[in-house]
């Protein structure tokens, strides 16, 4: 080497640490790192590298990043180069801080590619987690053919490494892996000073440069590395830091334990001005002590900070042991992922928001991205692929509520069905339910046997003048409907003597079936049903010569309803009027003035409108 070269090795600076709720500890942590950089500046030395953990968040104050600006810009001003690595505590998913503080002109970022000094080349790897130690990536690091003949070579890096206390890397593997001699590995993550030689190389801790917690009880410091023609040195340099002041009072029995603990405390009045006060209390446990007069007697003093514990112990009670059991945080998170049971698109959204290599800018935009490619990948064509809809639950048909069907000539009712109230039922009503599916004239199906069954007994039962068979009008089982059917049949005795008697006889017990169904309100679609619940019946009534009218087997042809629809129209009068004449053997009560209905405050009379069945099937 041609001359001598001096290196300042610091880390673990954790600016912006707030420590106990401290504006005045957060300031503490500025003044240390300005007496590392005073004293480079003083020194003259030719680099100052930081091992990670510059900030102590990832997302510093705009006061933390402006103070830090400040202190750095005094190493600018003496032409001191200052570079560093990227810490656990202050690594974000892309950009660092780091980065940022390289655009200003203020630091560089170390990495595979070396940061010549004199004839030193300084190489970095930023912070590592645990659970990718093992895929760590030696390839890459660039070794420059300009690089001095007898070069020396530094490695920067922010682990907690073999032989210390819970290592997470072995030192030596690092080293045995490395593409070229590492004359130092100059590390950080550990708070103590330490230096240790393992093989060829040495290997260093600087420190932290203030306390993080109580048990960092000895001096701060950083380290200064000197490099010359007849080797390579190590020393420590110690850093004034803020007093942290331990003291332990005993208190022997129940009388006056607060004045036990005041004459401890006294003792050291003249270190406790300014000083983070620990103050541990042991001994008889029988008293009762206020732990917040015991705090405020000492801010009383002057301390800083007050800490009091009760580290009392009940006579018979064995101390509690603690079991304290480590696991990889990765690990942990794989299990409960595991027991969550997430599907293809939950496990993506986790890889991304979980990613480092995905900025949280560009966390939405990635998810939307891969959930696409989820969603292209799937063939709905896939005769196995299958969309389950939740169905509403359907209620079993009780084969007591069936519908009879009653036959009327020529037209059919537009009440499609009624349902049955169950006897149980507060309220013995029955409600409408809309047809099930209505078809515009011409619709129907094609029927292959233009004489289905029913249509020869039809025709016969018209030429023997002996029966009347109307299509199927499914109408509610009403008591009061067939009471009134019942009477209509027993009041007739005259036998029609031709098809057109037939036809008005036919006509009229379908207006006492309308009369019956006209109580029906149109705008709630609800039939009063009578209290009593006895299923429709109709008795055969052979004096009469009607027989007993049961659901057919199947729908009389198309011709035959059309025919049956038009003897009813020609019949009825074409103002819509029911007629006047009354049929033989036809009781009074079937050519009742039908009721009106009011609507909106105007009356309209409610003729039963006539349907065509063609219509609906």
């Amino acid at each position: 080497m041609d001359r001598e070269i001096r290196i300042l090795h610091t880390a673990d600076t954790h600016l912006g640490y707030r420590q106990y709720h401290s504006e005045v500890r957060r300031q503490d942590f500025f003044k240390a790192f300005e007496t590392v950089i005073k004293d480079a500046v003083d020194m003259q030395v030719d680099a100052v590298v930081h091992a990670g953990d510059l900030f102590d968040s990832r997302n510093p104050t705009l006061e933390d990043l402006l103070e830090t600006m400040n202190v750095l810009s005094r190493l600018k001003v003496a032409n001191i180069p200052f570079f560093g690595i990227v810490g656990n505590h202050e690594s974000k998913q892309s950009t660092q801080w780091l980065d940022l503080f390289e655009e200003m002109g203020l630091a560089g970022r170390l990495g595979k590619a070396p940061k010549m000094v004199g004839d030193v080349a300084i190489y970095g790897i930023d912070s590592v987690p645990k659970s990718k130690i093992p895929l760590f990536d030696y390839s890459g690091f660039e070794i420059p053919e300009s690089l001095p003949e007898n070069c020396r070579k530094l490695l920067v890096m922010h682990q907690i490494m073999q032989p210390s206390p819970f290592p997470d890397w072995d030192c030596a593997e690092v080293i045995e892996n490395l593409p070229f001699k590492a004359d130092a590995v100059l590390l950080g993550d550990y708070h103590e000073y330490e230096k240790i030689k393992v093989g060829e190389s040495w290997v260093t801790y600087s420190g932290s440069t203030e306390r993080n917690s109580a048990s960092e009880k000895e001096p701060r410091s950083y380290s200064i590395i000197t490099l010359s023609g007849e080797g390579l040195e190590i020393s420590r340099r110690t850093i004034p830091t803020r007093n942290f002041l331990f003291i332990t009072a005993k208190v022997d029995g129940e009388e006056k334990p607060f004045e036990q603990i005041f004459s401890t405390v006294n003792e050291h009045l003249e270190e406790i001005p300014e000083s983070v006060v620990f103050l541990d209390v042991s001994g008889d446990s029988s008293s009762v002590l206020s732990f917040s007069e015991i705090e405020e007697y000492l801010l009383s003093k002057g301390a800083l900070v007050v800490k009091v514990k009760d580290a009392r112990v009940k006579e018979g009670i064995p101390e509690e042991v603690i079991k304290v059991a480590f696991h990889d945080p990765d690990r942990a998170v794989a299990e409960e992922l595991r027991r969550m049971s997430l599907n293809d698109g939950g496990l993506i959204v986790d890889e991304v928001i979980r990613s480092p290599d995905v900025p949280r800018s560009r966390v939405d935009e990635e998810t939307e991205n891969r959930l696409l490619g989820l969603i292209e990948a799937i063939d709905f064509k896939d005769p196995d692929f299958m969309i389950k809809i939740p169905v509403s639950h359907v209620s079993p048909v009780d084969p007591s509520s069936s519908v009879s069907s009653i036959e009327s000539s020529g037209s059919v009712s537009p009440i499609d069905s009624v349902s049955t109230v169950s006897p149980s039922s507060p309220s013995s009503s029955a409600i409408i339910k809309e047809p099930e599916e209505l078809k515009p004239p011409g619709a129907a199906e094609e029927i292959e046997n233009p004489k289905p069954a029913g249509v020869t007994e039809f025709t016969a039962a018209v030429a023997a003048k002996s029966e009347t068979l109307m299509p199927p009008v499914r109408i509610q089982r009403s008591e009061s409907l067939n009471e009134s059917l019942n009477k209509i049949f027993e009041k007739h005795d005259v036998v029609p003597e031709s098809p057109e008697t037939a036809g008005s006889i036919a006509g009229s017990v379908e207006t006492a079936v309308e009369d019956e169904i006209s109580k029906v309100t149109p705008d709630s679609g609800v039939i009063t049903a009578p209290q009593s619940s006895s299923p429709v019946s109709f008795s055969d009534n052979s004096q009469t010569g009607f027989s007993a009218i049961s659901p057919p087997e199947s729908i009389p042809s198309p011709e035959i309803l059309k025919e049956n629809s038009e003897a009813d129209a020609d019949e009825k009068p074409v103002d819509g009027k029911l007629s006047e004449e009354k049929p033989v053997g036809v009781p009074d009560k079937a050519t009742k003035t039908v009721k009106q209905s009011h609507r909106k405050g105007k009356e309209k009379s409610t003729v039963p409108r006539q349907y065509n069945l063609g219509d609906y099937l």
